[in-house]
């Protein structure tokens, strides 16, 4: 990549969407300045999947889940550690970190997520959530006591947390606020199938239940936990697993379109021509499910990074963009088990529940118009994986992959 003029790029965002744009421009041979914008963490980039699982559990440290340190052999880089994007100017091609107004050529927000903590629970004795390594180590500390704990919320991180916590032999309360765990994601049948690990190993479930207040009993006591039930249980340690909300406080009112993350076109370029979208807090037009996704997992968040580096590259050059097509992935490790799935399932309106792989657990085939849109299985990497093809290109149901075998099929 060849720029007539030096250029300035400001890279928001230090985790793995930030880390893929400053190495996709090392790569293409920017020659121009790259302002890497790290955030608030202060430490190198590394992979948030494995604090909710190995962290946790203690298989791996902070050295061994960084990210690769990244290449400078054409950039320029200046890092701008723990600090963040404070605003975007409205009227100017540039952004305020702490206290400085840094102009652009180009932005690449890669900000991410932060967790969805009420107001009411934030900074009580005995209650984390669970996003970042200074979120993780906090729990860890927590854990030599053998503390009982509640997990509140039942999503990935909820429930590879609750499964961490009880192959360490922990006492553990899982929260389900929907009726089954992963139920949103995955869908019936695979919830019923989690639901069943968890209690087969001796995690105690509250079904269909919704924290209305939490109550410590001082530093380091127990915390109570109220639901709407109207019972309560108790935890020594309470980790709250209720979701995330995209990162894009700073660019209010700078004419960008927030709603449900940052708002961009299918090659990933926002209202702002030069302000380009990557990872959790992209929202752009899918052109195979025929709507807009945001999409919060690890593989996507490279691969538009990518994406969006190429978009600007084209932009530059005055060539046409492609669209952003890559078919959302992402897995889930549970008990020695790997919950995968493959596709966009929202919308569906036919299922297949099938078994595939040595243990015959579960294989969920999803259906929207006579059209294969997901795939989903436990320890069935390859019938999921090899139903990409069958999605790419929008088959009816056909035949199962090789070694599945049919159980039922429902509507």
């Amino acid at each position: 990549m060849v720029c007539d003029t030096p250029q300035t790029v400001v890279v928001a965002g230090g985790s793995l969407a930030g880390h893929t744009v400053v190495t996709e421009l090392d790569r293409r041979g920017f020659t121009g300045e790259v302002v890497w914008v790290t955030g608030a963490e202060g430490v190198a980039p590394y992979s948030k999947p494995a604090l909710s699982k190995e962290y946790m559990q203690e298989k791996v440290t902070l050295d061994t889940i960084c990210l690769p340190p990244v290449p400078t052999d054409s950039i320029r880089l200046r890092r701008v550690d723990r600090a963040v994007c404070e605003r975007l100017d409205p009227d100017a091609d540039r952004v305020l970190v702490d206290g400085e107004w840094i102009p652009f050529d180009a932005l690449f927000v890669c900000t991410g997520m932060r967790p969805r903590v009420p107001a009411e629970f934030a900074g009580l004795p005995g209650v984390h959530p669970l996003r970042t390594l200074a979120d993780a180590r906090a729990v860890r500390d927590r854990l030599a006591g053998r503390p009982r704990t509640v997990v509140i919320g039942a999503g990935l991180i909820g429930c590879e947390t609750a499964a961490s916590l009880r192959s360490l032999g922990l006492p553990v309360e899982l929260v389900v606020q929907t009726g089954l765990p992963l139920e949103p994601l995955l869908g019936e049948e695979l919830g019923r199938f989690c639901l069943d690990q968890h209690h087969t190993r001796g995690v105690t479930t509250r079904l269909s239940a919704t924290v209305t207040a939490l109550t410590p009993d001082g530093p380091g006591g127990a915390v109570t936990v109220d639901l709407d039930d109207g019972t309560s249980t108790t935890g020594d340690l309470v980790i709250l697993g209720l979701g995330a909300v995209p990162a894009l406080d700073w660019l209010q009112g700078a004419g960008l379109d927030l709603t449900d993350g940052l708002v961009c076109d299918a090659g990933l370029r926002t209202a702002r021509g030069n302000v380009y979208a990557a990872g959790d807090i992209a929202n752009w037009p899918h052109p195979l499910f025929g709507r807009r996704l945001r999409v919060e997992h690890w593989s996507n968040a490279s691969a538009q990074a990518r994406h969006a580096v190429g978009t600007w590259a084209a932009d530059q050059e005055g060539g046409p963009h492609r669209e952003f097509a890559d078919i959302p992935y992402f897995w889930s490790d549970q008990y020695g088990l790997k919950y995968q799935m493959l596709g966009h399932a929202r919308g569906h309106d036919e299922v297949r529940v099938d078994t595939a792989g040595p243990g015959g657990h579960p294989f969920v085939t999803y259906h929207r118009e006579g059209r294969l849109v997901a795939a989903a299985g436990v320890n069935a990497t390859r019938a999921v994986m090899g139903m990409r093809t069958a999605i790419q290109t929008g088959a009816g149901p056909g035949p199962l992959p090789a070694g599945t075998a049919p159980r039922r099929e429902t509507a």
